[in-house]
Formats: structure tokens, C-alpha cells, sequence
């Protein structure tokens, strides 16, 4: 490729990988190009949970009341075990009165529950109210090539024309059965398949049951149609998921009319209309690319990687990888850093993937102990058992065992702790006085602004965030002669934000901590410095690999 590029970022798919990418490229002015095969946003819901960091990434960016807005409501944050939707009640969790006691301590939000597609037109409004990116729809990239200076790719049109631009820089999210991982030659490793779901799409009004018990997520353990019904809306859209055998039947012996018994069978009622909108599939696997990117070609989502839905950090790894990379491109793309700094996408993201992805087996296995999964069989036998001993032990089992998976939906170490950097582990603990880890994201405590209480998480700025203790105003001169062409906010406490009589970053009365732009901790000093200057700088070198007065 050779001349001016006809975008900065080409970007592959417009899930919400892709989208979000999109996105945070545009809060730092970079345009992209994103193309979608299909016509439109898949109105099949797939993923629903939007986990605390990814609400927290989703305040930061503006978005997080229009999610709130589509998700459904806090009364339906139960997750409950039955023999069939509107049968015998086996077990429960109630997810949102414990997310409120343990999870509000450490974050200004908590979890919430919107369907994918939701989620997606939330993104897809707030790109085009930004007005960066030119998203289309119908597009399908069928080559993609890269060289030193950049990509070329061909589109081709849903009118079966043929185009051709070129990029900068190049964005693999066209999921985990696109084809751009395998034309760059990059490998998965990880857990091989180890199972098949059907996922139902349907319409029905089940408030007859909903309106006095609202549940989120319903296990059903039964011999005539187990599985999982999941409510997208609190009110007529719901998914129900159960395994099938592909080597004995496919996706399409699924008829309409076959999910539609088949949920009535999962119901219990014979007397529901259900309308059929769609029928997916969804492979059971834990895989991650061995290499996130190729020369000027970069994985984010499931491109990337691959988990089980048993924890739900599928969408949200992807939305983290949007995170991270989009501001190293833009870093780079403006010149303020070096094309180095793009190499630490994956060694940044990588970890973070095994760590979610063996969280994620571990579910699984765990939950095959409540029936769900090759157990489901065996334990419906029991509870349906001639023998009432029989049946009254396994009841009492599950009444034991449905508790302990609690750490299945929602385990605010995993889904908020996660630390950047080779020497540290993937995951650090979070607990309600942490000051932060380096490589992580700041703790959160309730502040003061101009007046307004807001978390320690709004002081961040698109760029960098030096933040200085009281006695630090060295810190934020140094910063101003260090600086250069790198977009820098000082904040000093006590005159920029009040934090009371706490010191939630651990900065005493004369340290600091700079806070890179995707809200990551990137160096911290607990005290004052002799040379501030100097160490300000090799912070930079650090984070960046590049020092502004050296370029």
C-alpha cells in the first residue's frame, strides 16, 4: 500500500467490540470506517450481561444512563432454579440486593442486564451524535491485506459491487466465527469444544407469573425440556437456551414450531402464545488467539477470544479491549507515542482473557452440580424420582449447593480488578479502602468538585490524569515542562477536588499518581521527589515508550 490512507482505522464488524472501538477512537478525533456484513444490528438479544467495569467504561464515556434506560430493572435480579418456569421453585439467588451491599462500596455503579442488541444501538446513537465514524451496514470485507505502511482491503456491497480503501490501521471484531483470524494465520489455544446450546429468540407475556416473582434468569431442571429462560426486557422478550447433539440433529431441525413446544413445555402452560423470532446457536469452547495482532491488523472481542457463558465476560472482555487498544491507536496515530506502544495491547489484554476464560470453565464445571449441562439428565431423574426419598434428597441437595454459586454472577475481583503488567497477576483483589493497583483502575470513593459529588473514577480525563497531593504542586510544574504534545489534565487535591479527610489514591501530603487515558493506573509515587522532572519523564518512557522532549 502506498499514498494517503481513506481512514485512519478500518474496523470489521459492528458488534459491540467493534462499535466501542469505534467509539474511543472518535473521543480522541481519529475517524473509522466500520464495516458490517449484515444489514443491520442483529436483532437476536445473544449476551446480556453488562458487568461493573463495563458500566463504569460506559459513565466514563457518557452512555451508561441510555444502557440503565434499556436494561431491566433492579425488581428482576434473581436468578432462580424450578422444575419448570411456573412449576416447583428449587432455589434461589437474589443477585440485586447483594450487589448493592458488596458491589456499591467498591464502584459508583453496579451490573446491569441489556441485551446485546440494545447495547449495540446504544453504541451505534452515541457514534453517530459523535459523528467520527461512518458506519456501514451490508459491507463485507473479502480481503484484507497489510504491509508496513498500512492495509488494504475489498468490499463488497450488498448490490454485489466491488470497492477498495485503505487504513492505517486495521480492526478484526467480526467474532468468533469471522474469517480474518484465520486469513492472518493466527491460531487459537485453549479448551476445544465441549458442547452445543440452541438459543431461542421469542415473544410471549409471561406477566402472570413475572408480575409476582420476577426473575431475571430461570434454570429448569426437568426430563421433558431443561434449560435456561432469560428475560431481555422485563416484559415480552426472553431467550431460552438447552443443549443439543450435533452429531445426531442440526440448528435447522429447529423449527419455529418445535422451539415454540418446547418453551411450552419449559413453561409448564400449554395455554401461551409464543411468537419464534429467531434461532441461534452458540458453541461451548474457551479459545484465545495466540497473537491479538498481525503487522497493522488488531483482534478485540471474540475475534480474540472465546469463553463460556457461565459468568457472562464474553461482551464485556471485548468492550475492555475497545478500551485499551483505541487510545493507543490514537496516541499513535497523533504522534504523542510510538508505534511500539501498540505491542502492548496484547500483552496487556492476553492475560486478562485467561484469566476471564478459566473463571469462565470454572462456572461451568461448578454448575454442572445444580443440573445445568451433562448433569441436567441424571439429576431430573431424581427430582422426578417414584421414590419421594429419592426425590426429597436431591431437593435437598440443590437447596444446598444452588448458594455457592454466587460467584458465577458477578465477581467484582474478576470483573473490576483486573491489573495491567508482565511482573503482576491478572487479577488483584478489590475491597472497599483499596487505593488502587498499580496497572489497575483507582478505587472509588465518593468526592467533592466544584461542589458536586462525584467518584474518585470522574476525575479522569481522556488523556492523561496526573493527580497531586496537597503539598504536590511540583508534580504539576514538572508535568507542564514534561508534558509536551501529550494530553495531560493536572488535578491537585484540596484545590481541584475535595476529598475530605481521605486519601483514597494514597498520594500522603506529597505524592502523586498519573492515571492513563483508559482509567488504568500507570505509575504512582508515594512521596515527594528531589527530581520530579526525572521521574515524571520515566513514567512516560514507561507507559508510552517515548519521551516528548526526545521526539
Amino acid at each position: 500500500m502506498s499514498g494517503s490512507a481513506d481512514a485512519p482505522v478500518l474496523i470489521v464488524g459492528a458488534g459491540p467490540a467493534g462499535l466501542a472501538t469505534a467509539y474511543v477512537l472518535g473521543r480522541h478525533g481519529v475517524a473509522s470506517v466500520v464495516c458490517e456484513k449484515y444489514e443491520g444490528v442483529n436483532p437476536h438479544p445473544r449476551a446480556h450481561v453488562v458487568n461493573t467495569r463495563s458500566m463504569e467504561i460506559f459513565r466514563d464515556w457518557g452512555i451508561a444512563d441510555a444502557v440503565l434506560r434499556e436494561a431491566v430493572g433492579p425488581a428482576w435480579g434473581n436468578v432462580v432454579w424450578k422444575h419448570t418456569f411456573t412449576g416447583e421453585e428449587l432455589g434461589r439467588l437474589p443477585l440485586a440486593r447483594d450487589e448493592e451491599e458488596h458491589f456499591g462500596s467498591v464502584s459508583p455503579v453496579t451490573a446491569a442486564s441489556c441485551a446485546q442488541d440494545r447495547v449495540q444501538r446504544v453504541l451505534l446513537d452515541a457514534l453517530r451524535q459523535q459523528g467520527t465514524a461512518t458506519v456501514r451496514f451490508g459491507v463485507e470485507v473479502v480481503e484484507l491485506d497489510e504491509d508496513e505502511s498500512g492495509v488494504s482491503a475489498a468490499l463488497r456491497c450488498a448490490d454485489g459491487a466491488v470497492e477498495h480503501v485503505t487504513a492505517r490501521y486495521a480492526v478484526a471484531a467480526d467474532g468468533a466465527s469471522g474469517a480474518l483470524r484465520s486469513r492472518l494465520g493466527i491460531e487459537m489455544d485453549g479448551v476445544p469444544e465441549f458442547g452445543r446450546q440452541i438459543n431461542v429468540y421469542f415473544h410471549a407475556d409471561l406477566s402472570p407469573w413475572t408480575d409476582r416473582d420476577p426473575a431475571l434468569l430461570v434454570w429448569l431442571i426437568n426430563s421433558a425440556a431443561p434449560g435456561g429462560i432469560i428475560g431481555m426486557d422485563g416484559g415480552r422478550r426472553w431467550t431460552y437456551n438447552f443443549g443439543y447433539d450435533p452429531e445426531a440433529e442440526t440448528v435447522a431441525d429447529y423449527t419455529p414450531e418445535r422451539c415454540a413446544e418446547l418453551i411450552r413445555r419449559a413453561l409448564g402452560v400449554d395455554e401461551v402464545e409464543i411468537e419464534v423470532k429467531s434461532v441461534g446457536t452458540w458453541r461451548l469452547a474457551s479459545r484465545i488467539a495466540r497473537h491479538y495482532r498481525r503487522g497493522n491488523v488488531f483482534l478485540v472481542g471474540d475475534a480474540a477470544h472465546q469463553f463460556p457463558p457461565t459468568g457472562g465476560m464474553g461482551m464485556n472482555t471485548g468492550i475492555a479491549d475497545a478500551d485499551n487498544l483505541g487510545w493507543k491507536l490514537a496516541a499513535v496515530l497523533a504522534g504523542w507515542a510510538p508505534e511500539s506502544l501498540l505491542d502492548s495491547y496484547e500483552t496487556e489484554r492476553r492475560p486478562v482473557a485467561r484469566s476471564n476464560a478459566g473463571f469462565s470453565v470454572d462456572n461451568a464445571m461448578k454448575m454442572a452440580e445444580c443440573g445445568l449441562g451433562p448433569t441436567t439428565a441424571a439429576i431430573a431423574q431424581l427430582l422426578e424420582s417414584d421414590d419421594p426419598q429419592v426425590a426429597a434428597a436431591e431437593r435437598a441437595r440443590l437447596a444446598e449447593v444452588i448458594p455457592h454459586q454466587r460467584g458465577h454472577f458477578g465477581s467484582i475481583d474478576q470483573e473490576i480488578g483486573y491489573v495491567y503488567g508482565a511482573d503482576r497477576p491478572p487479577v488483584a483483589p478489590v475491597y472497599p479502602r483499596s487505593r488502587g493497583a498499580e496497572g489497575g483502575r483507582p478505587p472509588h470513593r465518593w468526592i467533592s468538585r466544584s461542589g458536586q459529588r462525584i467518584s474518585t473514577l470522574d476525575v479522569v480525563a481522556r488523556g492523561f490524569t496526573l493527580i497531586a497531593a496537597p503539598h504536590g504542586r511540583r508534580w504539576l510544574e514538572a508535568l507542564d515542562r514534561v508534558a509536551g504534545d501529550i494530553p495531560c489534565s493536572p488535578v491537585l487535591v484540596g484545590r481541584d477536588i475535595d476529598t475530605a479527610d481521605e486519601d483514597p489514591f494514597g498520594l500522603g501530603e506529597h505524592g502523586a499518581v498519573l492515571i492513563r487515558p483508559d482509567g488504568h493506573i500507570a505509575w504512582r509515587a508515594p512521596a515527594g521527589s528531589p527530581s520530579p522532572e526525572d521521574d515524571l519523564e520515566r513514567a512516560l518512557r514507561t507507559t508510552l515508550g517515548a519521551v516528548p522532549a526526545e521526539r
